[in-house]
């Protein structure tokens, strides 16, 4: 009798661990704790399909509201992409779309970035990241599967397929490969429209900062141009810096007031 109570305990156990779905795990990816305040700089390397390199610098800057996150991304170097900006706003409903606003120095201009549809799918900045991979993706906007595990750099993974209900993205089906321990993303297998291969984003580097797991490298690679995007990001301060709410504003963007 005692044996059949194990026995009946271990698959009552193993029907739970089972029982989460593609939704459940990347709902506790998204809701993984993030600092309140987040200020860090970077270096982008630009790699093209003749192997040569594109460096650049930036600051990057977060602060938590709440009911929406404020980012903000500005170029320091080289001097031809200097002072551009992006700022976004990114908001804790889940049917809000994100506001975007990009500022080039060189126009004197600030446009407004879609949040969705082709334009948020363009190049940023004539990286391998689109402007919609430099936000977050609204979970109601796409069906979800748990296709199963897989290990990262021998990290224990949750392999989730990620479909777009609209069906109309360059990219509209994708797999992310979350940490099974701390609902990471460690991997993401972007999908074009015939259902082939298009981009790969490999995070790596890992550190933790007050708790905060934190990848230090994020690289996309296009498997279809040969060509690679790497952010390296360094001198990362969570929950120390107060940063000044008048700098997630257009108008801070266009004075060169985020330094």
């Amino acid at each position: 009798m005692k044996k059949l109570i194990t026995t009946l305990s271990v698959l009552l156990i193993a029907g739970a661990l089972f029982a989460e779905t593609g939704y459940d795990i990347m709902k506790k990816a998204d809701e993984v704790p993030s600092p309140t305040t987040s200020a860090s700089t970077a270096t982008l390397t630009i790699h093209s399909k003749k192997g040569s390199d594109r460096i650049r610098e930036v600051i990057m800057k977060s602060k938590d509201y709440g009911d929406v996150e404020k980012s903000v991304i500005v170029f320091t170097t080289p001097k031809d992409v200097a002072g551009t900006g992006y700022l976004t706003f990114d908001y804790e409903e889940e049917d809000k779309d994100s506001d975007n606003w990009l500022y080039m120095p060189a126009m004197k201009k600030t446009r407004r970035i879609a949040s969705s549809g082709s334009e948020s799918e363009g190049s940023f900045m004539g990286t391998d990241f689109t402007y919609q991979d430099m936000g977050d993706r609204s979970l109601n906007k796409y069906d979800y599967k748990l296709l199963g595990e897989e290990a990262v750099d021998g990290t224990p993974c949750y392999k989730v397929e990620c479909i777009s209900k609209a069906h109309t993205e360059k990219d509209p089906r994708y797999i992310s490969y979350i940490g099974k321990a701390d609902y990471i993303l460690r991997k993401c297998e972007f999908y074009d429209r015939q259902d082939t291969l298009h981009r790969v984003l490999t995070c790596s580097d890992f550190i933790t900062i007050k708790g905060y797991t934190t990848a230090q490298k994020m690289k996309m690679e296009n498997v279809q141009s040969g060509t690679w995007s790497l952010i390296e990001s360094k001198n990362i301060i969570y929950d120390e810096e107060d940063i000044d709410d008048s700098l997630f504003t257009v108008a801070a963007l266009e004075k060169g007031r985020i330094r």
